[in-house]
């Protein structure tokens, strides 16, 4: 970005839209970080993105965003991240994530498929180079970048490189969003705190969307952000309870694990083995603790190298505190995720 005093500006307006000043935190020795983070600590995608960041030591500034509208009483309360000071930073990284905006609704958060929504974590900023970075497996590949040989998360060697490359690509399309918004017509294990949330999500982030344009309606930029996000919540709405759709969705999940069960198996994955850790495992970990939440580890029962794969990945300790112990500290509580927390400290 050319004015870098611009940037700065536009960062605090965003960060000053967090209402609890305690969720705005250094992270690291650093005081005058390099890096700032807009996320959620629910976020899957920002658990990715804080895993890699816990893996490289890279110091940053954590703007921690409650990302779900709710009631108080007869007033809305409108997400953070829904904050246009929020959205305009954010629209900053659409060119380089691809400039699509999104226009509807598949289950899949991907940028690269699916387009980018402007009302979501994560967020880095990286003062340094000027620039805003949306989208978690970018910023995933830009901080490993940035830290080089010294974070180790990508290997040195072109076949090596490609296959991580893959494995990131292939967690990219796993249904997160219908798996954790949509009911599921034959088993749904998810809590039930959280199936009570999911039953009005969906109204109540239009609502907030239609009362932004409102009070937005003199720039055409935020009204053009606001409507993408309708065109995509209203679509998830649509099939948050099809039983086609929420069969499907699992059916594809089973698949690309059926598929990792191969993978690891014929030595993709090297962690598994013992080897060193990189990106794909830190998605991998992430993803599949976030199934095992969801009360989903079931899809890998019959899948043992999957199993042991997951075994090797819950103990470490980027996931442990990024995606186990947020998971815990942030969403409903989940039995599944319990036995998992039991079974990590045992």
């Amino acid at each position: 970005m050319e004015n870098e005093f611009l940037l700065a500006d536009m960062v605090a307006a965003a960060r000053s839209n967090i209402v609890d000043p305690e969720r705005i935190t250094l992270v690291g020795d650093d005081r005058q970080p390099r890096f700032e983070l807009f996320h959620a600590a629910s976020s899957l995608c920002s658990q990715k993105v804080r895993a890699v960041l816990f893996e490289t030591g890279l110091s940053y500034r954590s703007n921690d965003m409650l990302i779900l509208s709710h009631m108080d009483g007869s007033r809305l309360i409108p997400a953070e991240h829904y904050d246009p000071s929020y959205v305009r930073l954010r629209m900053l990284g659409a060119g380089d994530a691809g400039g699509k905006l999104v226009s509807g609704y598949s289950g899949v958060t991907s940028v690269a498929s699916e387009g980018f929504d402007p009302c979501v974590v994560p967020l880095l900023i990286d003062y340094e180079a000027g620039l805003v970075i949306a989208d978690s497996k970018r910023i995933c590949l830009y901080l490993s970048e940035v830290q080089g040989a010294a974070g180790n998360l990508l290997p040195t060697g072109t076949a090596a490189l490609t296959e991580v490359l893959r494995q990131m690509s292939i967690v990219d399309k796993i249904p997160n969003g219908a798996l954790l918004y949509g009911f599921h017509p034959d088993t749904d294990l998810r809590p039930d705190e959280m199936k009570d949330m999911m039953g009005t999500v969906y109204d109540l982030k239009v609502m907030v969307l239609e009362k932004m344009i409102a009070e937005n309606a003199d720039d055409a930029d935020l009204v053009r952000a606001y409507r993408a996000k309708i065109a995509k919540e209203t679509g998830g709405k649509a099939v948050s309870r099809d039983p086609d759709f929420q069969r499907a969705t699992r059916g594809r999940a089973a698949d690309l694990l059926h598929h990792l069960d191969a993978d690891v198996a014929a030595g993709s994955l090297p962690y598994a083995n013992g080897g060193d850790v990189t990106l794909a495992d830190i998605f991998w970990g992430v993803n599949l603790v976030r199934l095992a939440y969801l009360g989903l580890g079931s899809l890998w029962d019959d899948h043992r190298n999957v199993a042991r794969y997951f075994a090797a990945l819950k103990d470490r300790p980027s996931l442990r505190r990024e995606a186990i112990g947020a998971s815990e500290r942030s969403l409903p509580p989940s039995i599944y995720l319990a036995r998992l927390e039991a079974a990590v400290a045992n």
